[in-house]
């Protein structure tokens, strides 16, 4: 493999030289820029990438780190991610912590300095450990972390805005016995619980005091709740029993808002099986906004988060942070109903 070296001695320049066109740093005539450009095509030269962060302390690495890196909600946010680091020359690297100690192994890894900066998205994030990483020269961007944290750098979705937004979006179409299938309010604890749902309660609680505030605003008074789960495979098993308790109900719900997406689609499937049809038995409105929603039929009305935007801001912080920037803002970006067939 040719050398810096061997890139100086054809451009006819010192290696000091070769390394400023490169890098970008210092003064390069024109002339000699090109001299070193010919050369290194030439010579089909690559810069060694592990020499050059030892030299800059930077990796040119950062990290999205997710709890479910199966969660489809994490495709668009993916995207977005990508598209502002791959522009300015970083690599994105996922990370799934689907368990304490592999969240624990991680935290660890970045401490290291194998990155320049971490997103955490849907964690439970303390103080102390933000600090920790900052101190050790890695920034942070949290994304609905469980935790309000002082002096973090943080972009999230107004999940209230959105609870209170689908309970809107039912009044206007007629309905007056309402029904709230929800995500896990309080953490649940055991061997078999899913490590997000020991601590992911935040964002359920507040799409529900904003869907209660919507009843409230146009005295609903007849309103029902139901517990459910994020996970498709257990909202699956929750939604069965609530198709049953509803039918067993004197007095049944028309509509329901399904606190995420995949629940919406759990009942939309256990409806499907029964003979039933959505929004003439039951009134369907999801949260979240994911292509699932438009890959089924009858499409499912949904509270869309702009997770594309999210992650196109998370990652423009996260690289402002690392050139340097002492801003610690908070961005909360306002969802929109994405009308379907379900209500």
């Amino acid at each position: 493999m040719a050398t810096i070296d061997d890139v100086a001695k054809l451009a006819g320049v010192s290696s000091m030289t070769v390394s400023r066109a490169i890098n970008n740093s210092g003064y390069v005539k024109k002339a000699t820029r090109e001299k070193v450009n010919k050369a290194i095509e030439e010579l089909d030269f690559r810069p060694n990438m592990i020499a050059k962060s030892l030299v800059t302390k930077r990796s040119h690495v950062i990290a999205f780190v997710m709890v479910n890196i199966s969660d489809p909600f994490h495709n668009v946010m993916s995207k977005g991610i990508e598209s502002i680091c791959y522009n300015s020359g970083y690599t994105v690297m996922l990370c799934d912590t689907h368990s304490p100690s592999r969240e624990s192994d991680y935290f660890n890894m970045f401490r290291d300095r194998c990155v320049d900066g971490v997103i955490f998205h849907h964690l439970a994030l303390m103080q102390d450990q933000v600090k920790a990483l900052e101190n050790n020269g890695v920034q942070c961007v949290l994304i609905d972390n469980e935790e309000d944290i002082p002096g973090a750098c943080s972009v999230d979705t107004d999940n209230y805005a959105g609870g209170f937004m689908a309970a809107e979006h039912l009044v206007e179409r007629g309905h007056t016995a309402i029904g709230c299938l929800m995500g896990t309010l309080q953490p649940r604890r055991g061997d078999s619980v899913p490590y997000e749902d020991t601590f992911q309660c935040r964002i359920w609680r507040q799409r529900t005091d904003g869907f209660i505030a919507g009843l409230d605003r146009h005295a609903i008074q007849k309103r029902f709740f139901f517990q459910g789960n994020a996970l498709f495979h257990e909202a699956m098993a929750c939604v069965g029993k609530t198709l049953d308790q509803i039918e067993s109900m004197a007095e049944k719900p028309t509509a329901l808002y399904c606190e995420n997406d995949m629940m919406a689609i759990a009942l939309l499937n256990h409806m499907q099986a029964r003979g039933m049809k959505a929004p003439d038995d039951i009134a369907i409105i999801g949260h979240d906004g994911i292509d699932l929603c438009r890959m089924l039929h009858p499409y499912i009305t949904t509270i869309a988060q702009p997770r594309y935007e999210v992650g196109r801001l998370a990652a423009q912080k996260l690289l402002e942070r690392i050139d340097g920037s002492e801003k610690a803002e908070k961005l909360v970006l306002k969802p929109a109903l994405k009308q379907g067939e379900t209500t």
